[in-house]
Formats: structure tokens, sequence, C-alpha cells
């Protein structure tokens, strides 16, 4: 499971608690307004039940039953407790309906005399006694539901109503869309840049880079992101090299094509000199050939196709083949070769893409070598890595040391121009045979004076 996954699985954590910290808010705010409400009115009928009992009390000795009467009346559209009147057969003036159990603890709590202010015996002009009470529980009534049929303004809400189901829906929906936007946004930003930058390469634009805007993040995006710059700038190298192979080969081939137009049009205008035109025309036809032959070479090399399948051989022995046949070519430049080799040894690897580039190597350094100069060859076994170690020195100018690295491309030259048989693919073919097989190939200047070429070959066991 990847970084991305977790991402995932916290922004869904955090949407539920959120949204259940959402629900308990909505629902615990709810229940505290049901609370106020209920004690704010059980603070309103507290209060004014001792009030209402004393006015119905004066508005009966001064008016009458028939003021109480329409005193009761008004007060059924008043957000205050009912004030009940009965009389002494148990008649309720307004001939509301009161459950005998409330009538009967109103006149026993008018006996023990224990809430005066609230529970009152008055006489009427009509000649019968009405019993004034207002049933709460806080004046010793015993609480029961309220009779059918009468509502006060503010009715309590059932302790066990649940919660509206609304309210937990809402709250889900609404976190579910606030962190299902954040984590769009969060995965659509990289996936534009990405698409932009692919369509930005597709239209040739290499320079094209992703990783300055995908910012701090760490998952697999980012790591995408850094893929597609590392492929973006592969792209730019291969396709660069490529412009510039096919520049010098362009370069590469004019010359010997002009020499080649040159000497027809001299063979033609001296027929004296066909014979030494038609070698020149052959020797540069031999150019053309080779050229072609190595840039093949060179791009199975760089296509990745093998040039010849890994079996046992002795590495010993082709090290002195290659030496061997090196000689004649020192020989005909007044060189010294010297070489430290190797017994025989035995290896598994490919051998025709060693022995090619050993040779390109060895002869490049022939090449350079001043006249007169040595060309020294090393070569060493290490049987505990099973590796080979080969270092080819030379007494030529050297390289300068910003064109090290430069030497390993195709059709590089130093600055000596005198080499005209040399075609500029040697070095980056041994270059690419050797990183072909695993090995590593470099070069150094030489404190003496000349050029070092260290090659470093692993072998399988």
């Amino acid at each position: 499971m990847g970084r991305l996954f977790w991402k995932f699985f916290l922004t869904f954590w955090l949407a539920l608690l959120v949204a259940g910290i959402g629900v308990g808010t909505a629902v615990w705010l709810r229940h505290n307004a049901w609370e106020g409400d209920k004690t704010a009115n059980h603070s309103v009928d507290v209060g004014h039940a001792s009030s209402l009992i004393a006015v119905a009390e004066n508005v009966i000795r001064h008016g009458g039953i028939a003021g109480l009467r329409s005193f009761l009346e008004a007060m059924r559209n008043a957000p205050f407790p009912p004030v009940y009147a009965v009389d002494d057969q148990d008649r309720e003036l307004l001939q509301r309906s009161i459950a005998p159990e409330v009538l009967r603890q109103a006149r026993t709590l008018f006996l023990q005399a224990e809430y005066p202010e609230a529970v009152r015996v008055v006489s009427a002009d009509d000649g019968h006694r009405y019993l004034l009470f207002v049933p709460l529980p806080e004046h010793g009534f015993i609480d029961h539901p309220p009779p059918p049929g009468d509502h006060s303004l503010h009715p309590p809400r059932p302790p066990g109503e649940p919660p509206s189901p609304l309210l937990p829906i809402l709250a889900g929906t609404f976190a579910s869309l606030l962190f299902s936007a954040a984590l769009a946004w969060y995965f659509a930003k990289p996936i534009r840049s990405l698409r932009n930058a692919f369509a930005a390469l597709a239209h040739g634009n290499l320079d094209t880079r992703v990783g300055a805007s995908m910012g701090k993040r760490r998952d697999e995006l980012s790591d995408l992101g850094q893929n597609f710059d590392h492929m973006a700038g592969q792209i730019h190298s291969l396709v660069h090299a490529q412009q510039r192979l096919l520049h010098d080969v362009s370069h590469e081939l004019r010359s010997p094509l002009a020499r080649i137009q040159a000497a027809t049009g001299l063979a033609q205008q001296q027929p004296e000199k066909t014979q030494a035109m038609l070698e020149r025309i052959e020797r540069e036809s031999q150019r053309i050939s080779d050229l072609v032959g190595e840039l093949l070479v060179l791009s199975r090399l760089e296509a990745g196709v093998p040039c010849s399948e890994s079996y046992d051989f002795d590495i010993g022995g082709l090290l002195d083949d290659i030496v061997e046949d090196a000689r004649f070519e020192a020989e005909q430049h007044e060189l010294i070769l010297n070489y430290d080799g190797i017994t025989e040894t035995l290896v598994k690897g490919r051998s025709e893409l060693l022995h090619r580039a050993i040779e390109n190597v060895l002869r490049n350094a022939l090449q350079h070598c001043k006249k007169g100069g040595e060309v020294s060859v090393a070569a060493r076994f290490d049987t505990g890595k099973h590796r080979l170690l080969v270092t080819v020195d030379d007494q030529g100018a050297g390289v300068a040391e910003t064109d090290l690295s430069a030497i390993f491309e195709p059709f590089f030259r130093s600055g000596d121009r005198s080499k005209a048989d040399s075609i500029g693919l040697g070095l980056a073919i041994a270059y690419r045979s050797i990183e072909a097989h695993g090995g590593r190939i470099q070069a150094s200047n030489r404190q003496q004076g000349g050029l070092r070429v260290e090659i470093d070959i692993p072998f399988v066991e």
C-alpha cells in the first residue's frame, strides 16, 4: 500500500469525524435549547401561578361569577398555566374536564393549607364556593398529563422523541461534499500539470518539466512527476544526440563524396590519371563503407540489440590476440607497444563485443601517440570479484579536461586534426560495448603526458 492509500484513508476518517462532530453539536444545541425552553416555561409557570390566583380571587369578588368566567376565557389564549375554578359540586366554571385525582389533590392541599398562595377557596355571588388552583408540581400536585384538548402555548417536547433524521443526513452530506471537493482538487492539480506537460512534450517542447509544480508533496503522483522529468530529460538527450549524430554523419559523408566527385571529374579531364583516380575512389568508397558499418554497430548498441551471445571463452587469449594484431600497426607508426597480460582465464561473456571495445581503445592510443613513443597495456583479473581491469596509456598530446567525457561521443575529435583515417566512432563504440556488458570505461590525463583509459568489465560467475 502506497502513500496515496493513507491519504485516502485519513481523509475518509476525517470526513466521518467532522460529520460526527457536526451532528453531535447540532443535537447538543437542540437539546440545550429544548431544556432552556422547558426551564423558562417552568419559571414562568411558577412565578405567575400565585399572581394568577390572586387576580382570579379579586375578579370574582368585584366582578362576580361573570367577571371570573370572562377572565378565565381570556387566559386560554395567554402563555400562562391554566387556572381552574371548581364549585362545591365539582363543576368547573368553563366546563373543562379535570382528572378526578387532580381535583382530589387540590382539595387536600387546600385543607392542609400547604400552598395558600396557589390553592384558595372563594365565595361567589351565585351562592357557591369556588376552589381556585393551578395544578403545578411545584405546588404539591403530582405531574399528570393535561386533559384532552387542553394544550399550552409552548408544550414541552417528550424526552424520548429522537432528533430529526434530516440533521445527520445534512451534516454528513455537507462534510462529504467538502472533503470530496478538497480531495479532488488535491489530486486533480498535479494530474492537470502532468497532462499539460505531456501535451507540451508531444508538441516538441523537450524542455518541459513538472517537478516544480508538484510542490512539497511526497506520494505516488510526485514520483510520477519525477519519472516524467527523467523521461523528458532522456528524450531530450536522445533527440539531441540523434540530431548531432545526423549532422556529424552528413559532414563525414560529404567529405569522401566530394573527393569521389573530384576524382571522377579529374579522371574525365585527364585520362592518363584514371588509374590513380580509381584507386582514390576505391579508398573513399571503402571509407564510406567503414563509416556505414561503424554506424550500424553503434545504432545496434544504442538500441540495446545484442551483437553476440554470451559463452565461455579465454579472456587472456583474447587480450593476447588483440595486442598481437596491434603490434603490426605500432611498427608502421614506429611505436613501442608494451603489454603486461594475464594467464589463461575462462570467463562467460560476449567475446566479440569485448574484442571490438578493447581493440578500438588500443587503436585510438596508437593513432594519437607521438612518433617513437610508447603505448602500454596492463591487464589484471580480480578472481574475488570476477572482474577484468585493463589500463591503456599513451604518450600523445592528451585531451583537454573539459573534453574528457566528450571523447566517448560519436565523431568527437580532439585538437589534433592530422589523423585523417580516424572516423570518430571507435571510442563511442567502445563505450557502448563496455556499457552493454555491464562495465565501466573512463579516461584521464596522465601527469607525465598522454591519455589513460581504464576499463572495468564484470563477468557472470
